[in-house]
Protein backbone atom coordinates (compact mmCIF):
# COMPACT_ATOMS: atom_id res chain seq x y z
CA UNK A 1 0.00 0.00 0.00
CA UNK A 2 1.57 2.99 -0.74
CA UNK A 3 0.21 6.68 0.53
CA UNK A 4 0.22 9.33 -1.86
CA UNK A 5 2.05 12.66 -0.88
CA UNK A 6 2.29 15.98 -2.82
CA UNK A 7 -1.41 15.22 -4.87
CA UNK A 8 -4.76 17.36 -4.44
CA UNK A 9 -6.98 15.26 -2.81
CA UNK A 10 -7.54 12.23 -5.17
CA UNK A 11 -10.17 8.96 -5.08
CA UNK A 12 -11.17 6.56 -7.34
CA UNK A 13 -9.32 4.61 -10.17
CA UNK A 14 -6.93 6.20 -12.34
CA UNK A 15 -5.57 3.48 -15.07
CA UNK A 16 -3.94 0.37 -12.24
CA UNK A 17 -4.43 2.12 -9.23
CA UNK A 18 -7.11 3.19 -6.98
CA UNK A 19 -6.97 6.29 -4.70
CA UNK A 20 -8.65 5.61 -1.36
CA UNK A 21 -8.62 6.85 1.79
CA UNK A 22 -9.38 5.32 5.67
CA UNK A 23 -11.62 6.70 8.49
CA UNK A 24 -9.55 8.37 11.00
CA UNK A 25 -6.14 9.42 8.42
CA UNK A 26 -6.26 12.32 6.23
CA UNK A 27 -3.95 10.77 4.13
CA UNK A 28 -5.20 9.38 0.53
CA UNK A 29 -3.88 5.91 -0.31
CA UNK A 30 -2.92 4.22 -3.73
CA UNK A 31 -3.20 -0.14 -4.23
CA UNK A 32 -2.18 -1.22 -7.58
CA UNK A 33 -4.22 -3.32 -9.37
CA UNK A 34 -3.36 -6.90 -11.12
CA UNK A 35 -2.37 -10.16 -9.74
CA UNK A 36 -3.45 -13.56 -10.35
CA UNK A 37 -6.93 -14.57 -11.45
CA UNK A 38 -9.69 -15.60 -9.44
CA UNK A 39 -9.95 -18.69 -11.66
CA UNK A 40 -6.48 -19.46 -10.77
CA UNK A 41 -6.89 -18.98 -7.39
CA UNK A 42 -9.85 -21.36 -6.87
CA UNK A 43 -8.33 -23.94 -8.82
CA UNK A 44 -4.61 -23.61 -9.38
CA UNK A 45 -2.61 -26.50 -6.80
CA UNK A 46 -0.27 -23.13 -6.20
CA UNK A 47 -2.65 -21.34 -4.63
CA UNK A 48 -3.94 -24.27 -1.82
CA UNK A 49 -2.14 -21.99 0.86
CA UNK A 50 -4.21 -18.93 -0.53
CA UNK A 51 -7.20 -20.62 -0.26
CA UNK A 52 -7.03 -21.67 2.91
CA UNK A 53 -5.87 -18.30 4.04
CA UNK A 54 -9.36 -16.92 2.25
CA UNK A 55 -11.47 -19.47 4.21
CA UNK A 56 -9.94 -18.87 7.38
CA UNK A 57 -10.26 -15.06 6.75
CA UNK A 58 -13.93 -15.42 6.57
CA UNK A 59 -14.47 -16.86 10.12
CA UNK A 60 -12.11 -14.00 11.43
CA UNK A 61 -14.64 -11.63 9.57
CA UNK A 62 -17.85 -13.03 10.88
CA UNK A 63 -16.00 -12.94 14.72
CA UNK A 64 -15.18 -9.51 13.93
CA UNK A 65 -18.84 -8.58 12.89
CA UNK A 66 -20.22 -10.37 15.92
CA UNK A 67 -17.59 -8.72 18.33
CA UNK A 68 -18.94 -5.36 16.66
CA UNK A 69 -22.56 -5.69 17.49
CA UNK A 70 -21.87 -6.66 21.44
CA UNK A 71 -21.08 -2.63 21.54
CA UNK A 72 -23.61 -1.78 18.43
CA UNK A 73 -25.22 1.17 20.61
CA UNK A 74 -21.70 2.73 20.94
CA UNK A 75 -20.74 2.78 17.23
CA UNK A 76 -21.35 6.72 16.98
CA UNK A 77 -18.21 7.11 18.93
CA UNK A 78 -16.23 4.81 16.96
CA UNK A 79 -13.15 7.48 15.53
CA UNK A 80 -11.09 4.96 13.29
CA UNK A 81 -11.71 1.53 11.36
CA UNK A 82 -12.47 -0.66 14.37
CA UNK A 83 -13.88 -3.51 12.23
CA UNK A 84 -10.47 -3.75 10.65
CA UNK A 85 -8.62 -3.74 14.07
CA UNK A 86 -11.81 -6.63 15.09
CA UNK A 87 -10.52 -8.71 12.19
CA UNK A 88 -6.68 -8.45 13.30
CA UNK A 89 -7.73 -9.20 16.96
CA UNK A 90 -9.97 -12.36 15.61
CA UNK A 91 -6.99 -13.59 13.70
CA UNK A 92 -4.94 -13.74 16.41
CA UNK A 93 -7.68 -15.86 18.09
CA UNK A 94 -7.66 -18.44 15.12
CA UNK A 95 -4.29 -18.76 15.32
CA UNK A 96 -4.44 -20.09 18.96
CA UNK A 97 -6.22 -23.10 17.52
CA UNK A 98 -3.63 -25.55 16.98
CA UNK A 99 -5.36 -28.88 16.67
CA UNK A 100 -7.37 -28.29 13.75
CA UNK A 101 -6.02 -28.43 9.92
CA UNK A 102 -5.28 -24.57 8.44
CA UNK A 103 -7.91 -23.78 6.52
CA UNK A 104 -10.91 -24.94 9.44
CA UNK A 105 -9.62 -23.54 12.25
CA UNK A 106 -11.83 -22.40 15.12
CA UNK A 107 -12.05 -18.64 16.71
CA UNK A 108 -12.77 -19.28 20.86
CA UNK A 109 -13.23 -16.01 22.20
CA UNK A 110 -14.16 -18.08 25.40
CA UNK A 111 -10.71 -19.24 25.41
CA UNK A 112 -8.98 -16.02 24.63
CA UNK A 113 -10.84 -12.92 26.36
CA UNK A 114 -8.19 -10.97 27.77
CA UNK A 115 -7.54 -10.00 24.09
CA UNK A 116 -11.40 -8.67 23.64
CA UNK A 117 -10.58 -6.64 27.85
CA UNK A 118 -9.92 -2.84 27.46
CA UNK A 119 -10.67 -2.82 23.67
CA UNK A 120 -11.10 0.95 22.85
CA UNK A 121 -13.94 2.15 20.76
CA UNK A 122 -11.99 5.47 20.08
CA UNK A 123 -8.32 6.12 19.96
CA UNK A 124 -8.40 10.34 19.33
CA UNK A 125 -10.27 10.01 22.96
CA UNK A 126 -10.01 7.13 25.46
CA UNK A 127 -12.60 6.48 28.48
CA UNK A 128 -10.27 7.31 31.33
CA UNK A 129 -9.23 10.50 29.71
CA UNK A 130 -12.73 11.85 29.33
CA UNK A 131 -14.60 10.62 32.40
CA UNK A 132 -12.15 11.08 34.88
CA UNK A 133 -14.04 9.43 38.34
CA UNK A 134 -13.07 6.15 39.20
CA UNK A 135 -16.48 4.20 38.25
CA UNK A 136 -16.78 0.29 38.39
CA UNK A 137 -18.09 -2.45 35.94
CA UNK A 138 -18.52 -6.12 36.88
CA UNK A 139 -20.48 -9.28 35.10
CA UNK A 140 -21.61 -11.64 37.76
CA UNK A 141 -21.32 -14.17 35.46
CA UNK A 142 -23.44 -17.14 37.29
CA UNK A 143 -26.51 -14.34 37.91
CA UNK A 144 -26.09 -13.70 34.32
CA UNK A 145 -25.47 -9.72 35.56
CA UNK A 146 -23.52 -6.83 34.69
CA UNK A 147 -23.48 -3.90 37.17
CA UNK A 148 -21.73 -0.04 36.35
CA UNK A 149 -21.81 1.83 39.11
CA UNK A 150 -20.25 5.72 38.11
CA UNK A 151 -19.88 8.09 40.98
CA UNK A 152 -20.97 11.73 41.22
CA UNK A 153 -19.42 13.68 38.51
CA UNK A 154 -18.25 17.72 39.36
CA UNK A 155 -18.27 18.27 35.60
CA UNK A 156 -16.06 21.03 35.69
CA UNK A 157 -13.34 19.11 37.22
CA UNK A 158 -13.98 15.58 36.04
CA UNK A 159 -15.16 15.49 32.39
CA UNK A 160 -13.18 16.30 29.50
CA UNK A 161 -15.15 18.00 27.66
CA UNK A 162 -13.08 18.29 24.44
CA UNK A 163 -15.23 19.11 21.73
CA UNK A 164 -17.12 21.90 24.02
CA UNK A 165 -20.51 20.54 23.82
CA UNK A 166 -23.75 21.27 26.21
CA UNK A 167 -24.54 17.89 26.36
CA UNK A 168 -23.81 14.37 27.24
CA UNK A 169 -24.68 11.07 28.14
CA UNK A 170 -23.94 7.35 29.56
CA UNK A 171 -24.31 4.17 27.32
CA UNK A 172 -23.58 0.75 28.72
CA UNK A 173 -23.70 -2.20 26.91
CA UNK A 174 -24.00 -5.86 27.97
CA UNK A 175 -23.95 -8.87 25.55
CA UNK A 176 -23.34 -12.08 24.89
CA UNK A 177 -20.51 -13.12 21.89
CA UNK A 178 -20.43 -16.69 20.66
CA UNK A 179 -17.53 -18.84 19.48
CA UNK A 180 -17.32 -19.32 15.86
CA UNK A 181 -16.07 -23.13 14.34
CA UNK A 182 -15.94 -24.09 10.83
CA UNK A 183 -19.23 -26.45 9.82
CA UNK A 184 -17.85 -29.42 7.91
CA UNK A 185 -21.64 -29.91 6.81
CA UNK A 186 -22.70 -26.56 5.78
CA UNK A 187 -18.81 -26.13 4.71
CA UNK A 188 -18.50 -22.65 5.98
CA UNK A 189 -17.57 -20.36 9.27
CA UNK A 190 -20.76 -20.25 11.65
CA UNK A 191 -21.32 -19.22 15.55
CA UNK A 192 -21.63 -22.39 17.41
CA UNK A 193 -25.05 -21.53 19.35
CA UNK A 194 -27.48 -19.39 18.18
CA UNK A 195 -30.08 -17.23 18.59
CA UNK A 196 -31.30 -19.04 22.21
CA UNK A 197 -28.34 -17.61 23.77
CA UNK A 198 -27.09 -14.71 22.25
CA UNK A 199 -28.85 -11.35 23.43
CA UNK A 200 -28.13 -7.25 24.42
CA UNK A 201 -29.17 -4.84 27.32
CA UNK A 202 -28.59 -1.35 27.27
CA UNK A 203 -28.75 1.07 28.83
CA UNK A 204 -28.25 5.55 28.42
CA UNK A 205 -28.76 8.00 30.68
CA UNK A 206 -30.68 10.84 29.35
CA UNK A 207 -29.11 14.05 27.82
CA UNK A 208 -26.88 15.61 30.63
CA UNK A 209 -25.75 19.02 30.85
CA UNK A 210 -21.64 19.30 30.73
CA UNK A 211 -21.55 21.82 33.63
CA UNK A 212 -22.54 21.25 36.90
CA UNK A 213 -22.37 17.92 38.96
CA UNK A 214 -24.13 14.97 38.12
CA UNK A 215 -25.74 12.60 41.19
CA UNK A 216 -24.08 9.54 41.23
CA UNK A 217 -25.69 6.41 39.17
CA UNK A 218 -26.04 2.29 39.60
CA UNK A 219 -27.25 0.19 36.87
CA UNK A 220 -27.89 -3.33 36.61
CA UNK A 221 -28.01 -5.02 33.34
CA UNK A 222 -29.11 -8.84 32.55
CA UNK A 223 -29.65 -11.43 29.90
CA UNK A 224 -33.12 -12.51 29.10
CA UNK A 225 -34.80 -15.17 31.67
CA UNK A 226 -35.12 -17.57 29.37
CA UNK A 227 -31.54 -17.97 29.27
CA UNK A 228 -30.53 -20.48 31.26
CA UNK A 229 -27.50 -22.49 31.60
CA UNK A 230 -25.06 -20.46 29.59
CA UNK A 231 -22.55 -22.73 27.92
CA UNK A 232 -18.48 -21.65 28.59
CA UNK A 233 -18.26 -21.24 24.77
CA UNK A 234 -20.61 -17.73 24.98
CA UNK A 235 -18.46 -15.24 26.06
CA UNK A 236 -20.13 -11.98 28.06
CA UNK A 237 -19.07 -8.57 27.18
CA UNK A 238 -19.88 -5.14 29.11
CA UNK A 239 -18.96 -1.83 27.24
CA UNK A 240 -19.51 1.79 28.52
CA UNK A 241 -19.11 4.89 26.48
CA UNK A 242 -19.90 7.95 26.66
CA UNK A 243 -21.30 10.52 24.36
CA UNK A 244 -21.72 14.18 23.58
CA UNK A 245 -24.66 16.16 21.83
CA UNK A 246 -26.06 19.28 20.81
CA UNK A 247 -29.32 21.03 20.50
CA UNK A 248 -31.29 19.63 16.85
CA UNK A 249 -33.20 21.11 14.90
CA UNK A 250 -36.21 20.29 16.66
CA UNK A 251 -34.69 22.21 20.18
CA UNK A 252 -34.19 18.53 21.42
CA UNK A 253 -30.11 17.47 22.19
CA UNK A 254 -28.96 15.14 19.55
CA UNK A 255 -25.82 12.95 19.02
CA UNK A 256 -22.76 14.05 17.62
CA UNK A 257 -20.99 11.41 15.77
CA UNK A 258 -17.54 10.71 16.47
CA UNK A 259 -17.54 13.35 19.70
CA UNK A 260 -17.42 10.57 22.81
CA UNK A 261 -15.54 7.53 23.59
CA UNK A 262 -15.96 4.15 24.76
CA UNK A 263 -14.55 1.00 25.72
CA UNK A 264 -15.12 -3.20 26.40
CA UNK A 265 -14.64 -2.74 30.43
CA UNK A 266 -14.80 -6.34 30.80
CA UNK A 267 -15.39 -9.51 29.75
CA UNK A 268 -16.38 -12.89 31.16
Amino acid sequence: MAIVKGFQQITGSLQNATFYTIQGSDQVYVRMKGGPSKRMIKTSPQFEKVRRNNEEWKGCTLMARTIRDSFCPLKGVEDYPVIGTLNALAKQIQLMDTEVVHGQRGLYLSKSKDLLAGFNLSRKQVLESVLRVPFTAVIHREEGTAQVTIPSINTGMYLYNFRKLPYFRIIMVFSSVSDVDFSAEGKKYEPIYLDQYIFQDHFETEWLSTSGVVPSLTRTLKMPDDVTDLPDGVTLVLSVGIEFGKVGTDGNPISVKYAGCGKVVQVR
